[in-house]
């Protein structure tokens, strides 16, 4: 009979029509789970940790995308160099700077509008066996990197309108 069907009575053998559907139910769910990991790539410039408690926040009129373009304008225009911006995923970075990082997070709030997080950190320790967020700490209130977080959260209040 080689590769033709069998048929019982006109209609094809119920074993082979249950070994064809076994195939299916066997081959799918992997590719299906293949393309659904290929199409939803959680790939982000964002680190794994969210930004201390002790972080500055404001709330503003506009994208994530524009405030954080913005913030990585002004902190340039500033002399901060930024190690890392990525608008689309609206974060931040800035290079260590007189011994203290700046980092931003904006993420969407109300319709229209963003909420930003800019930790200034320093690390009081060199450890190489300790990740690099384990050492940070954030700065007092009155430090160098504590005022400039203070300016560009102005800053931006400024150009976008604070929502109270």
């Amino acid at each position: 009979m080689g590769t033709e069907m069998r048929r019982v009575g006109g209609l094809p053998d119920r074993r082979l029509v249950r070994r064809r559907h076994d195939i299916v139910r066997s081959v799918y769910p992997p590719i299906l789970a293949a393309l659904l990991f290929v199409a939803c790539t959680p790939a982000t410039t964002r680190p794994a940790f969210a930004p201390f408690p002790q972080a500055q926040v404001i709330v503003v009129r506009g994208s994530p995308e524009q405030v954080t373009a913005e913030a990585n304008a002004w902190l340039a225009g500033d002399g901060v160099q930024i190690a890392l911006a990525s608008p689309r995923d609206g974060y931040l970075e800035t290079d260590w700077h007189s011994g203290v990082k700046l980092r931003c997070w904006a993420n969407p709030a109300a319709p229209g509008t963003t909420r930003i997080f800019v930790e200034a950190v320093y690390r009081p320790a060199q450890d190489p066996s300790r990740t690099e967020r384990d050492l940070e700490l954030p700065v007092p209130k009155g430090h160098d990197g504590y005022r400039l977080a203070e300016r560009l959260l102005t800053a931006l209040g400024d150009r976008f309108g604070a929502v109270p």
